[in-house]
């Protein structure tokens, strides 16, 4: 997925506020995102059912499989520090064990995301960066993605540390300008992470959420600066946005509704 000429559009749906949950003030599916999308992001918080896990695996995968669109599981740096585990060779292989046992065990999965938008310790990074390092190989192995997401306040020891290991570096500028994204790109990645590897990344607005105003209207959007911006050392490998079974929603709108991620296509044909 290396290949910037056609750049990817990653989206992150919450997996709570899929329909396959059960739930009856659900209304969207991941199994109904669009062929542009490239990358899905499972995004979970702890309220998804059973019956969502197991469907995941045998339907709604299999759907997005079908269209082409990668999907990826999401988990916070957390579990990659966790304290059950010790700061050794044989902790950090237990932990990794541990991951791929209990999040990465679903069919079908193309990958890994790890959330990181804190500093760390200098064992907590020495941790993560021995447990990332083990999951890379294996994935790498696999034929499967290895990506990690953060914002300005991520701890860049680590993703720098772990470039080699990592397909994408995805940046969360909500709410941000497309100067803002330079000046970041600039002074935090730029000396160890190529364009190729960075996307970049907007929000839909969630119900009772933050009013980030990355997508106020189409053609005045953070979201379209974003997919005809370019860093100024290159080509950027795409960008992605959370919350898209918001895709559309008009910001304050706090009902849950159906999408039909016209948002998500448009932007995509945009970076064509």
């Amino acid at each position: 997925m290396a290949d910037t000429s056609t750049p990817l559009m990653g989206c992150y749906f919450r997996s709570w506020r899929d329909t396959a949950n059960g739930v009856a003030d659900n209304h969207n599916s991941m199994s109904h995102l669009p062929e542009e999308v490239d990358i899905a992001f499972v995004f979970p918080n702890g309220e998804e059912t059973a019956q969502f896990w197991e469907k995941l695996g045998t339907e709604l995968i299999p759907a997005m499989h079908a269209k082409g669109i990668k999907v990826v599981r999401t988990l916070f740096i957390d579990v990659l520090i966790d304290p059950q585990f010790t700061d050794s060779p044989e902790g950090h292989q237990r932990l990794a064990d541990h991951v791929q046992a209990h999040y990465l065990s679903i069919p079908g999965l193309d990958g890994l995301d790890i959330d990181l938008e804190k500093h760390l310790s200098d064992a907590e990074r020495n941790k993560a960066r021995e447990v990332s390092r083990i999951l890379g190989q294996r994935l790498k192995t696999e034929g499967k993605l290895f990506i990690y997401d953060t914002s300005e306040v991520g701890d860049m020891a680590l993703l720098r540390a772990l470039e080699p290991e990592l397909d994408y570096v995805l940046f969360q500028a909500y709410g941000q300008s497309t100067t803002q994204v330079q000046q970041h790109y600039d002074r935090l990645f730029a000396d160890f992470l190529p364009p190729s590897k960075f996307m970049l990344g907007f929000s839909f607005y969630e119900e009772r959420g933050a009013r980030w105003g990355d997508t106020v209207s189409l053609e005045a959007s953070t979201a379209r600066d974003f997919a005809l911006w370019q860093p100024t050392q290159g080509r950027k490998a795409g960008i992605f946005s959370y919350a898209v079974d918001r895709d559309g929603v008009t910001e304050g709108d706090d009902a849950l509704q159906a999408t039909d991620y016209a948002w998500t296509r448009q932007l995509k044909h945009l970076m064509r």
